[in-house]
C-alpha cells in the first residue's frame, strides 16, 4: 500500500524531509573542502550542490568543480 505521497515505500521515500538549512548546505561546503584538501573527491547530494550553485560566487566554483570531479555522480 503506497504511502500518502505515493511512494511504496517509507524507507527511501524523502517527501517528508524538510528542505536543508543553510546549516547543512554549509557543512557539506565545509566538508567536501576538508575532504579536497586531503587528495580525495566527496560526493554531496544534489541538493547541496544545486543549492551551492545557485549561492553564486566560489560556492558556485565549488559546485562546479566537485560535478565535474565526479563526472556528475551524486550520493
Amino acid at each position: 500500500m503506497p504511502l500518502d505521497c505515493g511512494c511504496p515505500d517509507p524507507w527511501p521515500c524523502r517527501c517528508s524531509l524538510p528542505p536543508l538549512s543553510d546549516k547543512m548546505i554549509d557543512a557539506g561546503r565545509d566538508a567536501a573542502l576538508h575532504i579536497l584538501e586531503s587528495g580525495r573527491v566527496p560526493l554531496l547530494e544534489i541538493e547541496v550542490l544545486q543549492t551551492l550553485w545557485r549561492r553564486g560566487g566560489p560556492d558556485r566554483v565549488l559546485a562546479e568543480q566537485l560535478h565535474a570531479a565526479c563526472d556528475g555522480e551524486v550520493a
